[in-house]
């Protein structure tokens, strides 16, 4: 008599600073998640697509589960991503512009479907499965601040892809149309430039050069070192009352005010969940937000305002997105099709 074997998905999620990489059972019954992350290396241009083969080779040997057993391989991966190639292309936090991820994996997972989607665009699959309300899911946002920004959006029951994937690049959306702000991305005033974990330390050094705002207290965080600033560092200095340090974080509340804005606009959504590293100072953000368009959501919002929550899945959100990604493609779910 022939074996039944257990049928399982593997997902990896690729971000500026870490890569996670996670087997399930088809069902993605929460207790068969097995998660393994890796610092991500940019040594190469094939450094994360080599890393993702050693972090699931690692899974597969550690869980007792064969590559024969995979059913599907979902690679969600900070974009701008070509989902029919898997390259990434024009990417400001991944170490280079263009990277090929789908060669390597093909070579060491032969036979294997692969499903690639720009990271955030899968993490709202992975709120849309694990944690959206009934009346949220047809029209749904998620938005993670972290090293950059990004979005995925579901409108009226189906995701929002673009030409090549990239539908929901928000991040990069004119949040200040005469900045000398630059962005990562080559830019000036883009969102990201001024709320990311990435443009809030920008901004600071570049203020602290300048000498125009007092930060004592954000000076005597760091120890007069100013390579040990992060955005961690600048949100409690802004507790703190930090003059430099409020102002900044004052501008990234602001402008992620005007970003949610804009997105409501475009995608009138019912719900936006966001994540990302930057949540860790979530007291400092969400509740601005939420008062904001409750009571005067005109200012930012020509459409009536959606609810605003947090994922409870945090830094998981993408690898969840990216494994419920594998189980809509197979099973054919309308979302994705």
């Amino acid at each position: 008599m022939k074996e039944i074997k257990e049928e399982y998905i593997a997902g990896v999620d690729i971000g500026g600073t870490w890569i996670r990489v996670a087997i399930c059972t088809r069902d993605l019954n929460e207790e068969n998640i097995k998660i393994e992350k890796s610092r991500t290396l940019k040594e190469t241009k094939f450094s994360i697509g080599n890393s993702i083969c050693e972090i699931l080779s690692k899974l597969l040997k550690e869980n007792q589960v064969r590559k024969e057993q995979l059913i599907g391989i979902g690679i969600a991966s900070a974009g701008p991503l070509n989902i029919d190639t898997g390259i990434v292309f024009n990417n400001a936090n991944l170490g280079f512009r263009v990277i090929p991820l789908q060669e390597p994996i093909v070579e060491r997972f032969p036979g294997i479907p692969l499903y690639f989607i720009n990271d955030c665009i899968g993490a709202v699959l992975g709120v849309h499965y694990f944690e959206a309300d009934d009346e949220e899911k047809d029209n749904l946002v998620y938005i993670t601040i972290s090293t950059g920004i990004g979005g995925g959006a579901i409108c009226n029951g189906h995701l929002l892809l673009g030409k090549e994937g990239n539908a929901a690049e928000i991040g990069h959306g004119l949040v200040e149309p005469r900045s000398t702000v630059k962005c990562n991305c080559g830019a000036y005033g883009c969102w990201e430039a001024y709320s990311s974990g990435t443009g809030v330390q920008s901004r600071t050094i570049d203020a602290l050069n300048e000498g125009k705002y007092n930060a004592e207290i954000l000076l005597e965080i760091v120890e007069k070192d100013i390579s040990k600033i992060t955005a961690k560092e600048i949100f409690r200095a802004a507790r703190e009352g930090d003059v430099l340090s409020s102002k900044i974080v004052d501008d990234c509340v602001f402008y992620t005010k005007v970003g949610v804005g804009l997105v409501n606009n475009y995608y009138d959504c019912s719900s936006i969940y966001f994540g990302g590293a930057m949540m860790k100072d979530k007291d400092q953000i969400i509740p601005q937000l939420i008062e904001q368009f409750e009571k005067d959501s005109l200012k930012f919002t020509i459409n009536h305002p959606p609810k605003i929550k947090l994922t409870k899945y945090e830094d998981e959100i993408g690898l969840r997105g990216a494994l419920t990604l594998v189980k809509y493609k197979i099973e054919k779910n309308q979302v994705v099709t």
